[in-house]
């Protein structure tokens, strides 16, 4: 079997390809835990990404080889790899979750142009060309992080873990009190927003908003309403990349 990684701002998910899903940890003791019951399964090779820092990745290093006798073999983003070619100028600034998402959107629609949206703490939609040429991307705040924001201002909520994708679902465009009407605001400021970027991206390629693919992943992608664009939701595609990664290393 082999482990894929991917830490993120706010969890830990991971799977082994025997897994249908990913699981996610909400710390190092959770995951911990959940590879504990992973004792007796062989894994023949780790790899993964982190956004948190180095001492994070090293203490989930610690555990791998705690429990499979693994390194994680750790991605970072570079100038090219796996058919996809960076578009920054300093290529490791390029977040390793939006590079592996990347390589997996690739991978998926070979020869094709694509928008890949990552719908998380942070939201990010990045432009690839059909030769694999990563022309950018824009970061937007998501929605938790915009409600968070904005309570540490207002002090409108006494906990701000409240489900925006079921709000989301039945979002009115005229409300009755300041907590839906803060709600409302974010949800439609998602949505809004990426709606924009990615009109905007599609006509750097000069290519058709209805026809362009548009690959959907992260906890938050199921608020958005992209109805008439032709979306298709990877849950796992983070995790994907960074199998793409381990299997081409060099």
């Amino acid at each position: 079997m082999k482990l894929v990684v991917d830490v993120g701002n706010s969890r830990i998910k991971w799977k082994h390809d025997g897994m249908p899903a990913a699981v996610a940890a909400d710390s190092l003791q959770q995951l911990s835990l959940q590879w504990q019951d992973l004792k007796n399964v062989e894994i023949r090779g780790a790899s993964g990404g982190c956004v948190r820092g180095r001492s994070l990745a090293d203490k989930i290093d610690e555990l791998a080889r705690a429990y499979f006798d693994k390194r994680i073999d750790w991605q970072f983003s570079v100038s090219e790899a796996c058919g996809v070619r960076n578009a920054y100028k300093q290529p490791g600034n390029l977040g390793v979750d939006r590079w592996a998402a990347l390589i997996a959107a690739h991978e998926k629609l070979p020869g094709q142009a694509c928008i890949v949206v990552d719908a998380g703490t942070a939201i990010t939609v990045d432009l690839l060309d059909a030769s694999g040429l990563h022309l950018g991307g824009v970061i937007l705040p998501g929605a938790k992080s915009m409600l968070d924001t904005l309570n540490r201002a207002e002090q409108l909520f006494a906990d701000t873990n409240r489900n925006l994708h079921e709000f989301a679902q039945s979002v009115q465009p005229c409300t009755d009190n300041t907590q839906d009407a803060v709600l409302t605001g974010i949800v439609f400021a998602v949505q809004g927003g990426v709606k924009a970027v990615i009109e905007q991206q599609a006509g750097q390629i000069n290519a058709k908003i209805e026809t362009l693919p548009i690959i959907l992943t992260g906890g938050d992608s199921t608020m958005l309403k992209l109805d008439s664009l032709q979306t298709q939701q990877v849950p796992d595609l983070v995790l994907e990349g960074y199998r793409v990664l381990m299997e081409n290393r060099k």
